[in-house]
């Protein structure tokens, strides 16, 4: 089991500069890395990897300085975006190859254990071609521990996957973490698999990191727009939009406490029970049920602001159409910074 350390890593690409960016991950760690197009995700874990150079900083396996050592000689495994498999080898053979190109003897014996322990091993003399996504996933996965590493670059799992290929793969990461204790850094735009697996959350802005810590932390202190809706919060307001309300209005209120990217709260809870003297009136624009009760929008001035019951959904749903009172509380309101400027970052 391995601990590994990231120092104040830098990296130049084209017109794009990452860094510096500092991540401990200890055994079954899991880092989530997030942030908007062109932020330097990718970018991030190709440096780990050692596919880009490293500017300035150091990577350490426990202690051990290895930021000049090659891709293939740094003890970890990567799982790409659109995960590279080789369409003209089988399942197993794309499964071994790590070990092939080691001159290792043992390639398909090691091949055959990962496809038995991801429920693959009826595909092994398949072509990538004919596996679903899910199972293509798993695929790249067992290529990647082939080679037994002590770290796991993973860039974009689950997109576009079913939900039992998602449970699937929510199963895998708690191995790779409670069995394996391998270390993992991935990149996510999946709010319900960064929340489900991520032990920390690195958010980079442009490049540069705007907030590394816990997922409590973050939840609790959303550091702008995009971030505020990873994390889901569904009222986040930009400063240039409130600007435009009218004084005395609900976004003119909000103005008056947003931070200079804005401001994001929670749905707040309406009882519908009850006949109110709520401060602000908004009209129904949509409902829908959920198991914690009715969530709706209504449109205040020229904002569209997302509500709740409060409770159980009731007998009788607010039309569309219908007005509706509500209250917001100042201290639910979470002042954001602005967005990164648009980025000139070769990746998503």
């Amino acid at each position: 089991m391995s601990r590994w350390a990231v120092e104040g890593v830098t990296a130049h690409l084209e017109q794009f500069d990452l860094g510096p960016v500092d991540l401990s991950l200890t055994p079954g760690h899991v880092a989530a890395v997030l942030g908007n197009s062109g932020a330097g995700k990718t970018t991030l874990l190709r440096t780990l990897a050692g596919f880009l150079p490293v500017r300035s900083g150091r990577i350490l396996r426990n202690g051990e300085d290895l930021t000049e050592r090659p891709p293939e000689h740094r003890g970890l495994g990567y799982v790409p975006q659109g995960l590279g498999l080789f369409p003209h080898r089988t399942v197993e053979r794309n499964v071994s190859y790590p070990l092939d190109v080691r001159g290792r003897t043992d390639g398909l014996a090691r091949s055959r254990k990962l496809l038995d322990r991801f429920g693959l091993a009826e595909l092994a003399r398949r072509y990538p071609a004919r596996l679903s996504g899910g199972e293509r996933e798993r695929v790249a996965l067992a290529r990647a521990l082939a080679a037994e590493p002590e770290l796991v670059l993973w860039d974009e799992p689950w997109q576009a996957l079913d939900v039992e290929a998602r449970y699937e793969l929510g199963r895998i990461f708690e191995e790779l973490r409670e069995v394996d204790r391998i270390p993992v850094v991935v990149v996510t735009h999946d709010p319900g698999l960064a929340f489900s697996v991520a032990d920390s959350f690195l958010v980079l802005r442009r490049g540069r990191p705007g907030f590394l810590g816990t997922p409590s932390e973050l939840l609790a202190s959303p550091i702008d727009p995009f971030t505020a809706r990873f994390v889901g919060f569904e009222n986040v307001f930009a400063r240039a939009a409130l600007a435009r309300e009218a004084a005395g209005s609900f976004g003119a209120w909000l103005a008056g406490r947003a931070g200079e990217g804005g401001v994001a709260f929670a749905r707040p809870a309406v009882d519908l029970g009850a006949r109110t003297a709520a401060r602000w009136e908004g009209m129904v624009r949509s409902v829908r049920p959920t198991p914690e009760g009715l969530a709706f929008t209504v449109v205040v001035g020229g904002l569209s602001v997302a509500l709740r019951s409060a409770g159980p959904a009731p007998v009788r749903w607010p039309a569309v159409g219908e007005r509706l009172r509500f209250d917001a509380e100042e201290k639910s309101l979470h002042l954001l910074a602005p967005p990164a400027p648009d980025s000139p970052g070769p990746d998503a």
